[in-house]
């Protein structure tokens, strides 16, 4: 049975804002502030008395963010594994919190879309998601957050170098912009290489989410700004915006054609998917995520009946580790997962049927 709320830990009950995401391909963004304290040494090498000063300095700073709503304050060494991992997937971060322990935080807020880490690598890294395409809106909001704590704590800064940050790839603007598309089509009528070439940028990276093109997991890509010295966050915004709508074009070109033109290898993929989905006896989480995008993509061309309007971006979500055994109710052992994970899945799907 699962849990009532009342017996949640606390990070369980975030909301989730990728659930709000409407756009087909452009699933949200991340944008991410790297800031460290002039008056004190990076992380790596302060004392667990001076970090503990530091989690106390930032979270009475953000406590009076009008920008936030009701941030709660966890110590990284009073939180499990799972919520840990918990928090690593609903903000869809590239570094794991694993190994963060004692003198280290966390930092949410009630609307679900903030995240301040706290002396992991750096003294503050703060995040915030966006779901609605509106990244200078979110730019915006974050600044004014980073504004309001350097109003009371002077950050490490170089007239030259710009902020310094314990990574000196990240000194500069310590800015990462990370954007996630969803491109399916596109991957899979074989044009990625091409588009790629096209669209290449010196300023951009393009990946899959596990960081290179050759396994594209989820048929996502996920573009960043490759630098955050010698360019203006401005810039960096305007390129990214602009290569990712060139690439959202591309993509809902190609679903056109194929709506029109139809194409059999691709529709026999998405049949098989939804059969996986539909009838597997376990699945690991790799495997689910490709089929989801086969089926997402068969139900936005049409070719898959979905009379309960699915919210795939949720069902993705879930679909990972920690967010799997909280749907279940936790009390889930890892080996049962991929069990579980095919329950969970064939539940939802059972219902779709293919209409090609």
């Amino acid at each position: 049975m699962k849990k009532e709320k009342a017996d949640k830990h606390p990070i369980y009950l975030l909301k989730s804002r990728w659930q709000a995401s409407t756009h087909s391909v452009w699933i949200g963004s991340t944008l991410t502030l790297h800031r460290n304290f002039a008056k004190y040494k990076f992380p790596g090498k302060l004392e667990t008395a001076r970090k503990e000063q530091v989690i106390s300095l930032i979270f009475d700073e953000l406590k009076n963010s009008p920008e936030l709503k009701s941030p709660q304050l966890f110590y990284s060494n009073h939180l499990g594994p799972l919520e840990k991992e918990f928090l690593f997937e609903h903000f869809l971060v590239t570094s794991n919190f694993y190994g963060a322990h004692g003198g280290e935080g966390f930092i949410v807020d009630a609307e679900g879309d903030f995240l301040a880490v706290v002396n992991l690598g750096d003294h503050l890294q703060l995040e915030l998601t966006d779901t609605e395409q509106e990244i200078e809106k979110t730019w915006d909001r974050l600044v004014k957050i980073e504004h309001n704590i350097g109003k009371s704590i002077d950050f490490a800064y170089n007239p030259r170098f710009g902020f310094l940050n314990s990574n000196p790839e990240l000194t500069g603007t310590g800015l990462v912009i990370r954007l996630f598309l969803h491109i399916p089509a596109i991957i899979h009528t074989g044009e990625l290489p091409e588009i790629l070439e096209r669209e290449s940028e010196e300023e951009i990276i393009a990946t899959g989410l596990q960081g290179s093109t050759s396994e594209m997991i989820g048929d996502i890509i996920l573009a960043q700004n490759s630098c955050t010295i010698g360019l203006t966050e401005e810039y960096l915004i305007t390129s990214l915006r602009m290569w990712a709508t060139k690439v959202v074009v591309a993509e809902v070109s190609i679903r056109k054609r194929l709506i029109n033109d139809g194409d059999v290898q691709l529709k026999n993929k998405v049949g098989r998917a939804l059969g996986l989905l539909t009838h597997s006896y376990q699945l690991e989480t790799v495997e689910a995520l490709n089929a989801l995008s086969l089926v997402k993509l068969g139900v936005e061309l049409g070719w898959i009946d979905n009379p309960a309007a699915l919210n795939f971006n949720q069902i993705v979500l879930n679909c990972r580790r920690a967010h799997l055994i909280d749907q279940l109710g936790g009390g889930v052992e890892i080996p049962q997962l991929p069990r579980k994970r095919a329950e969970y899945l064939s539940a939802l799907f059972m219902p779709l049927s293919l209409k090609i």
